[in-house]
């Protein structure tokens, strides 16, 4: 395979940054608290892929043991397990979710409740520098 075409290769497809991209997920994830949720588009967010929802449903499905898969949901609070796909799926994630504490409107998360709102990460503030070519007075 030429370089060139090895090249266009990697930028068409981003395999290679697939397994950053999953643990980047994986850590969000985490730090959801019991009793809060968040959605696929919220987590692609969070690590700076805003339009990468279906990827971070991609990293959900096949997510390492013991993470807390059940605090993530769809916009707006739905549960969008594909119950043809894994048996209970839908009925346990509502099931550990209502044991977390978590309340439900009908078939979806009450979200103005539960909805986990990360910290925002405080930026270091700037050191006023003073210019080496400015006069001093």
């Amino acid at each position: 395979m030429s370089q060139k075409v090895a090249r266009q290769t990697a930028t068409r497809n981003p395999q290679f940054k697939k397994a950053s991209f999953f643990q980047q997920v994986y850590r969000v994830v985490r730090q959801i608290p019991p009793g809060k949720v968040l959605t696929y588009g919220q987590i692609a967010t969070l690590v700076g892929a805003p339009y990468l929802a279906r990827q971070v449903g991609w990293a959900m499905h096949g997510c390492p043991p013991g993470l807390p898969w059940q605090r993530v949901v769809g916009a707006g609070g739905k549960i969008l397990i594909n119950s043809f796909s894994t048996g209970e799926g839908p009925f346990l994630q509502r099931k550990l979710l209502e044991i977390e504490g978590v309340r439900f409107n009908g078939k979806c998360v009450d979200m103005k409740v539960h909805q986990f709102i990360p910290p925002k990460e405080s930026k270091p503030k700037k050191r006023e520098r003073k210019m080496s070519w400015a006069p001093e007075f």
